[in-house]
């Protein structure tokens, strides 16, 4: 009987990334940075954003509406719990 093991964990590349850099910033370019991040959306994703910058790359940021979120959330929810009980009702029987 041969078994395979399954791979568990981020898939590998072909050219993994390997090679560090580090900088340092002053108090205003720090607050400006962060502000860049924040306004591209990329708050998680620091060094992602940091080489698409320097390689002048075109990124998305994506944003979402809370608004829009809560709305499709109370879409989702039964309308009422009286039905959801007539439901049970009408099973048992």
């Amino acid at each position: 009987m041969t078994t395979t093991k399954k791979r568990i964990g981020h898939p590998t590349t072909t050219d993994p990334r390997v090679y560090r850099h580090n900088f340092k910033l002053t108090t205003e370019e720090n607050i400006r940075f962060k502000q860049m991040l924040c306004k591209a959306g990329l708050e998680h994703n620091r060094s992602r954003f940091i080489v698409k910058r320097i390689f002048k790359e075109e990124f998305v940021v994506i944003r979402r509406d809370p608004s829009k979120t809560q709305f499709a959330a109370r879409l989702n929810t039964p309308i009422s719990p009286l039905g959801h009980s007539h439901n049970q009702l009408a099973e048992d029987t």
